[in-house]
This record gives C-alpha cells, structure tokens and sequence, in this order.
C-alpha cells in the first residue's frame, strides 16, 4: 500500500471522525465508516453489524454494492452463529481472519464473492471472511465490522490490516457517542416530563396546566370550558383498602378521563383525587354540560383491582369562557361550582 493510498485512508479516517463529532446520525457515520473502508482500506466490501442486547448481530451499514446492500442491510446474525466464528477464526492482531478451509458456522449468512479460487496460498479465497471487531474501552463488543474482496484479490498485509482495524476503533466511537447523546435525550426527556406529570396517573400536573392554559390566550374565536372533578367516597377506598388500593382508583379514574375527553387541551391532577381538564372549541356551550354529566356516569362506574373491587362517585363542576379569559378564573369558577354540586349532594369526600 502506497504513501498516497495511506494519506488517503487517513484522509478518509479524519472525515470520519469529523463526522462522529458534527452528527449524532449513528446510520449516517456508520455509513461513512464503510464507504471509507471500500473506499480507501482497499476492499470491495464492507458491512457494518451492530450487537443487539441479545448478542444478535444487525447489519445496519454495507458499501461495495447496490445490490448487495439491498441484501444484506437488516439482516440478523444470531449470537451463537457468531460466537462460533470467532472460536473457529484466526487471529491477525485485532482481527478475526476465518480460512475456507474452516468455514464459516451454517447459520450464518456469508456472502460469496464470484471470484475464482486460486492454489496461491497468498490469493483471497472467495470463501475466506475478514472481520474487525468494534470495541469499547471496557472490552464489550459493539459489533463487527466485516470486510471481503481486498484489493488485488490477495490476502491482506499489515498495513492494510491496520488501517482496517483503526476503521472499525472509529466505528466504535461512533456508537458509543451516539449512545451517549441517545442516554442524554433520554434523561432530560424523563426529567421534563418528570417535572410536568403527575408521576402516578401520568396526567399533567399543575406547571403543565398552567403552561398550556396560558397559550390558549391567543386563539382568537375559540371557547375555553373547564371541568374541575373531584372523587367521592374516594377517603374511604384509602381508609378502608389502604393507599395501594386507592392508587389503583386514582389510575382508572384517569384511564376515564382521557377516554372521554380526548379532545381536551389537557388533563390534570391538580391534588390527591381532584382533576382538572380544560378544553377548547367553537361551541362548546352546548357540550359542556352534558360533557360534565357523561364524566360523572362513566367514574361512578364499578373498578376492579388487584386490590378489591371498588366504587367511587364524582362531583363535576363546569365553566365557560373565551379565549383570552383568564383560565384560572374559570378553574376557580368550575371548581366553586363542582362544591356547591358535592353539598347538594350530600356526598362524602
């Protein structure tokens, strides 16, 4: 391998770990890495297989060929097939070198070349498999980068082994960065919507409440109803069955909620068993009130749980208004009128 196709491999390595640092595409760098491989490694194909939790290996990258990508792109490769292969492999180094005269385990999927063989014991073999494992720091396996058809059909020399085996380390950078981007997201979403839901009904609590009635101020035509439930009854589920029990209620109360409300800006539970739910429209003076009454049939309905069987009522009270009202007057109006129906009714807490 000459010094051009050297600066060359190196060129291409430094594009890619540009890559790993400007994107957090996983696909696209993984991409990149087998382009380079074919590319500048001197191979005619390259694949990219990301380990799977189980120990399954997903090619997720293949450069070389329209065709064979169109193959081999998705395809899964057990952990077992796997394991066997780099029991029965050759060790280059870092590299997983599999003779034809091994073989490879029966169930895994090999490509094969359509090259002829040759007696040369320094030619490439259309049934020889190169492979590079990807690896993090700590010695778990990412995945494998395998490699076919090397430049000149021969066997590769050492130059060319390491410039592979630098490929697949930057392949493994590539994973574990966009791992750690992925953890990330994942913890500042759990955060936000930790710091906006009620963590047991999974219903909006109330800085979502007041985040998302403060937009409504804008829509200009729009009605703006409110309906401020609050259990009855539901002091005794806890008195007598215990907190479990009462989470329970508190969950299909909510599952309730959101069957019959779909439509709503949003859902709260603003206290132990008071709900809040705001909605908006342009007519919604003539559904309201009936929307009131479906909610108070539907939670008086029987609940059964892990804990027991339970019933609870619900007082519902109402309030409309326009956009642009403050909503929070309306929820204060909604709840005064959702305790005057609990009075009437004589119904316990």
């Amino acid at each position: 391998m000459g010094a051009d196709t050297q600066l060359q491999a190196l060129r291409a390595l430094h594009a890619v770990t540009k890559r790993v640092h400007a994107s957090l595409d996983l696909t696209a760098t993984l991409d990149a890495v087998a382009c380079g491989v074919v590319e500048v490694a001197g191979f005619g194909l390259a694949a990219v297989n990301l380990a799977e939790p189980n120990g399954d290996y997903l090619t997720v990258a293949v450069a070389g060929s329209a065709d064979l990508k169109r193959e081999l792109l998705g395809s899964r490769g057990s952990a077992e097939g796997w394991k066997e292969l780099f029991r029965i492999s050759e060790r280059w180094g870092t590299l997983y070198f599999v003779d034809h005269r091994v073989g490879v385990p029966e169930n895994l999927y090999v490509w094969t070349p359509d090259i002829a063989p040759s007696e040369d014991p320094d030619m490439w073999h259309p049934l020889d498999c190169l492979f590079a494992p990807m690896k993090a720091p700590s010695g778990e396996w990412l995945g494998v980068l395998s490699v076919d058809l090397p430049e000149g059909l021969r066997r590769p020399g050492p130059q060319q082994q390491e410039i592979l085996a630098l490929f697949a380390e930057h392949a493994a950078i590539a994973i574990q960065h966009a791992r750690l981007h992925s953890e990330l997201e994942r913890s500042q979403a759990e955060a936000e919507y930790a710091a906006t839901h009620d963590c047991l009904t999974g219903l909006a609590n109330r800085t979502l409440l007041r985040t998302r009635t403060d937009a409504l101020s804008g829509r200009a035509g729009q009605q703006v109803g409110v309906l401020v439930v609050d259990l009855d009854g539901f002091k005794k589920v806890n008195d007598d069955a215990g907190h479990e029990a009462g989470d329970e209620v508190l969950v299909v109360v909510a599952e309730r909620l959101r069957h019959h409300l779909r439509d709503s800006v949003v859902i709260a539970r603003t206290g132990g068993d008071e709900f809040v739910a705001v909605l908006s429209g342009p007519a919604l003076a003539g559904t309201l009130p009936a929307t009131a009454v479906r909610l108070r049939d539907a939670l008086g309905e029987p609940i059964d749980g892990a804990s027991g069987h339970f019933r609870v009522g619900a007082s519902v009270g109402w309030a409309l208004g326009e956009a642009g009202d403050d909503v929070r007057h309306l929820i204060n109006q909604a709840d005064h009128a959702m305790y005057a129906q609990k009075r009437r009714a004589g119904a316990p807490a």
